[in-house]
């Protein structure tokens, strides 16, 4: 899990060597076309001591329209030039990914919206990498799978209640924003919980808003490891830290992990950080009973969790359904 600066550090070296190709791409060009345009060099010097004169002039506070038109005589024969060979007006000038930034991620004193976009990519690789959202999205969550058999807990037909509660959580990522609420997407194993999270995490991510994606088992594993083991980065601080700040967390899997006093502490902080800054969370959990949730995490965790709008998941095991397909 990287931070915000590292990925701010990452995506300017991505965009200073989308630059420094489309420079030497541009230099390859031009030698390309003075071998095979005789005059070009020429023509190309001309306006480099015509575009310096014309600027003089300008510095000097001299009436610049002879040094202009001289400018913009000598650009017209090169232009005339590449076009003889087949080759547009541009040939010889870099192609920038970003031309409002010509891939240098700074536009007038303040970082370039293609640099956001790239902290946007490398942010989803990374939850990619621990998860399944490459294939996360509410599109692929299939009703059929889900029965439309009454259930005294949804009020009704399972299917409709989950169209709704779907369509919800769309409408949830569609929406996003810093005042939204958190979500405890909650019910048995195996009926799309982390799907729909992920789901919603697309959509966010495309908001520019930055998402965290953690296990709730490897995350507390990870952070006990480092606090009860050597840790001269401070890893376990910086770990906490970007989670606690993400304008999104997803922290999934909740009661799978193994329970120690070291979770509850980091828990109960890591929960009471994001709900003081009125951060959204989303929580999933297999764990549908309420007492089991306080025993298990103390009053004090379940009532900052009981802050959590409540989305319960009902139906049968759709992995199984898969795999007997």
């Amino acid at each position: 899990m990287r931070t915000k600066n590292e990925l701010y550090q990452e995506a300017m070296r991505t965009v200073a060597a989308r630059r420094q190709v489309a420079r030497a791409r541009a230099e390859d060009a031009r030698a390309e076309a003075e071998a095979a345009i005789p005059a070009l060099r020429h023509a190309e010097e001309e306006v480099r001591v015509r575009g310096i004169r014309c600027a003089l002039a300008g510095a000097a506070g001299k009436d610049r329209t002879e040094a202009a038109a001289a400018l913009a005589d000598a650009k017209q024969k090169l232009t005339a030039l590449l076009a003889q060979s087949g080759r547009p007006a541009d040939a010889l000038e870099p192609r920038f990914v970003c031309p409002k930034c010509q891939d240098t991620g700074s536009v007038n004193g303040r970082t370039c919206e293609c640099v956001h976009k790239v902290m946007q990519q490398l942010r989803r690789k990374e939850i990619e990498a621990l998860s399944s959202l490459s294939i996360a999205s509410f599109d692929t969550m299939e009703l059929r799978y889900y029965p439309n058999r009454a259930d005294e807990k949804v009020g009704g037909a399972i299917r409709p209640y989950m169209a709704d509660l779907l369509a919800d959580l769309r409408s949830y990522a569609e929406e996003f924003d810093h005042h939204s609420e958190s979500l405890m997407l909650f019910g048995n194993a195996g009926l799309g919980k982390t799907h729909a999270a992920l789901a919603i995490a697309g959509i966010v991510l495309e908001k520019g808003y930055d998402v965290i994606y953690v296990s709730s088992p490897d995350f507390f594993s990870k952070l006990e490891g480092l606090h009860f083991g050597a840790d001269p980065a401070g890893e376990e601080e910086t770990l906490m830290q970007t989670a606690a700040g993400a304008d999104l967390l997803i922290l999934d899997d909740l009661g799978s992990e193994f329970n120690s006093a070291f979770l509850i502490s980091s828990l109960y902080s890591l929960l009471n950080n994001r709900l003081g800054a009125k951060l959204p969370t989303i929580v999933t959990t297999n764990i549908t009973d309420g007492a089991l949730l306080e025993k298990l995490y103390t009053e004090k965790i379940s009532s900052r969790l009981s802050a959590f709008v409540p989305c319960l998941f009902a139906g049968d095991d759709i992995r199984t359904q898969k795999a007997a397909e």
